[in-house]
């Protein structure tokens, strides 16, 4: 059973003049002690009253909103009310372990540390974050409790190239790998804060990647102010926050103390304020943010700078109110768009916050390009009231894509730009446009059918389950985040691998009626298909056009390598008419020589009303050689991972940009 909180309260006097939020409604806060020591008892332990980061006079500056992303890398983190709304899709590392399509948390702390960061405020409910309208965007870069440099350096590269601002690698190490340094460095050098604990094994050495240049190294504290028994020291620490004693997120959508020891609370509590200042002071680079912490810090231990405090602890507010104060601020009310209707104007709204300066409404513009190159064209922002102004995107061609930034000027003639260092930086859609007709992710029964439609074993036939991992079989389906089901051939009970395969046969999976309007119809899907040992097999994909009378082949699959996205348009199967549409996944063993297993999981279908052309970044209508300057840094990028830039380029549809992707680029590829 989870620890219930227990606190005791005490009489707090505010000195004179200091500015204070109101209390947040949060029922737990009067536990959050590092948010506001008033002295009480909490978990059995009296606090001292100031011992904390002074949250509340730091949300009278300012409480924060929704235009910076935080990335978590750690165990992966759960849904929760206190992240509702703003939980990203986020990414699994090559050697994070477990269930490789999911970032759900594999133990608790990576869901922990993420209420301490961003919890939501003044919801009624639990606790307050530090920032609590922070966009949360999770990597899980190990599973439980075992991981690797390699995957923690590849989890931040993933983290840097997809708008995480801000990273918290909520882990320790004790290598220093080179790898690990340089994923560190490239963080740095695109302006990204990073934030790691000094480790919890009580000794003089700093854990990795905490001891690099680029890194933000904190230290543990107590509610009395004292360095913790397990807090980690040397000359790399930075600063100190609170880390014993933090009530926070849990797994099961609750609340607990959370894992002993945990120096990542502190680190939490660092990276929670440095969203806060970057959603603040967004003209402050990382470099700068860095320095503002160690400045505002509360000296504890021997004067100055030592090895147990760093610079002092953590003071959110002292942090706040040195910052440099914008001239203004461009705040998001609603996500950046990444999709545009085309042949149509495209509005979002975004506010324009005044802070040193008010900002002249007739030089808001949003400057845009379709084409590599300058930002040539723009149209102005329409103001609509109370800070509110409306971006009109002109409409955009079928298959687009949309490179865009804002800028204004101030009444001190002092010009801000959204992304900040724009032009460099820029927000990217395309436009595309789609109407869903059918999506499966097995998870219930919709209507498929398994037949079998030769002499094949009964243990082998398709099935919906949550798959028993074996050589030839899954070890867990393709659905992201919670998915469990898919349809496999056979689910493994007992014996050797091939106890469960397919044996004879064929065995088909026949999809349910699923009602079409043209032929402009994509298909897709992930497959998985496994044949060794013997005449090698296959899995055939065949769709009919009038309810299952007549078949034609879309696909034969010879085998994959694990999961991998398929798909087919019915534009160009044309012996087929009609307009009921069913699909069939058909293998066998003939003859039963093999250990075939077969799967799918993750069944789309949608008409395609206007489409991108996969590959084809100059928009001409073909891939060619003007399109391959495009491709190549993408497939050379750190991680090899997808961006606004290199989206075009996942022909796998699984969000990276890899040899697989090379490889359909070629068969796309018109010269």
């Amino acid at each position: 059973m989870r620890p219930q909180p227990t606190w005791t309260f005490c009489l707090c006097v505010v000195t004179a003049g200091t500015t204070l939020a109101a209390l947040p409604n949060d029922p737990d806060f009067p536990v959050q002690w590092y948010l506001n020591n008033t002295g009480q008892s909490v978990n059995g332990i009296s606090g001292m009253s100031g011992a904390d980061i002074d949250a509340l006079s730091a949300w009278a500056v300012y409480p924060g909103t929704n235009n910076v992303t935080v990335a978590i890398v750690d165990t992966g983190v759960n849904p929760h009310t206190e992240f509702a709304g703003r939980l990203l899709d986020g990414y699994v590392t090559s050697l994070a372990g477990g269930d490789p399509y999911s970032t759900l948390d594999t133990g608790p702390h990576g869901t922990y540390v993420a209420g301490i960061v961003g919890a939501s405020s003044n919801n009624s409910e639990g606790i307050a974050g530090v920032h609590g309208s922070v966009s949360l965007l999770p990597v899980r870069a190990l599973s439980g409790s075992t991981g690797t440099e390699q995957s923690a350096a590849e989890g931040i590269l993933w983290a840097v190239d997809h708008g995480a601002s801000v990273i918290l690698v909520a882990l320790q190490f004790y290598d220093g790998t080179d790898e690990l340094r340089d994923a560190v460095t490239y963080a740095a050098t695109h302006d990204v804060v990073v934030v790691a604990p000094t480790g919890h094994l009580g000794q003089n050495t700093v854990a990795y990647p905490a001891a690099f240049d680029g890194c933000i190294a904190v230290a543990s504290t107590t509610s009395q102010d004292n360095v913790t028994a397990f807090s980690n020291y040397g000359p790399e620490v930075d600063l100190s926050a609170p880390s014993e004693d933090i009530w926070s997120t849990w797994i099961d959508d609750g609340y607990s103390f959370g894992p002993h020891p945990s120096g990542a609370a502190g680190a939490a509590l660092v990276a929670g304020v440095a969203v806060l200042i970057r959603s603040y002071a967004p003209q402050l680079s990382a470099t700068q943010i860095a320095q503002l912490l160690r400045d505002s810090a509360n000296d504890l231990g021997d004067p100055g700078w030592d090895e147990h405090f760093g610079a002092g602890r953590l003071n959110a507010a002292k942090a706040m109110t040195i910052a440099a104060k914008p001239a203004f601020r461009f705040e998001h009310v609603a996500a950046i768009p990444t999709l545009l209707t085309p042949g149509q104007t495209n509005t979002f709204n975004v506010r324009i916050a005044n802070v040193a300066q008010t900002v002249v409404a007739s030089t808001a513009r949003v400057l845009y390009r379709t084409q590599a190159g300058s930002f040539t064209q723009s149209t102005s922002l329409r103001s609509i009231g109370n800070s509110l102004y409306a971006i009109d995107l002109p409409p955009f061609s079928c298959g687009d894509g949309v490179d865009f930034y804002l800028t204004a000027s101030g009444s001190g003639s002092t010009t801000v730009n959204d992304p900040p260092n724009a032009p460099a930086a820029f927000y990217h859609a395309t436009a595309i446009a789609y109407n869903k007709l059918f999506e499966d992710d097995f998870e219930v029964d919709l209507g498929w059918s398994s037949i079998n439609a030769g002499s094949a074993d009964t243990h082998g036939l398709w099935t919906r389950v949550i798959p028993v991992g074996t050589s030839a079989q899954p070890d867990y389906d393709h659905t992201p985040n919670g998915g469990e089901y898919c349809y496999i051939t056979g689910q493994h009970i007992s014996g050797n691998d091939g106890t469960d395969d397919v044996d004879n046969g064929p065995v088909r999976l026949v999809s349910p009626v699923i009602g079409i309007t043209s032929d402009n119809v994509e298909v897709s899907y992930a497959a998985w298909f496994q044949t060794s040992s013997g005449t090698p097999d296959v899995l055939t994909v065949e769709a009919s056009r009038n309810g299952g009378t007549t078949w034609q082949l879309a696909e034969t699959i010879p085998g994959t390598d694990g999961w991998e996205m398929h798909q087919f348009n019915l534009s160009g199967l044309h012996t087929i008419t009609g307009n009921q549409l069913r699909v069939r996944f058909t293998t066998s063993d003939v003859p039963n020589d093999s250990l075939t297993e077969a799967g799918i999981d993750d069944f789309r279908v949608r008409a395609i009303l206007c489409e991108a052309t996969l590959g084809d970044t100059n928009h001409d209508g073909h891939v060619n050689l003007l399109d391959y300057s495009g491709l190549r840094p993408c497939l050379l990028g750190p991680s090899g991972t997808v961006n606004a830039g290199c989206a075009l380029f996942d022909f796998t549809i699984d969000s990276h940009v890899d040899l697989k992707d090379w490889q359909r680029f070629q068969n796309a590829f018109t010269g």
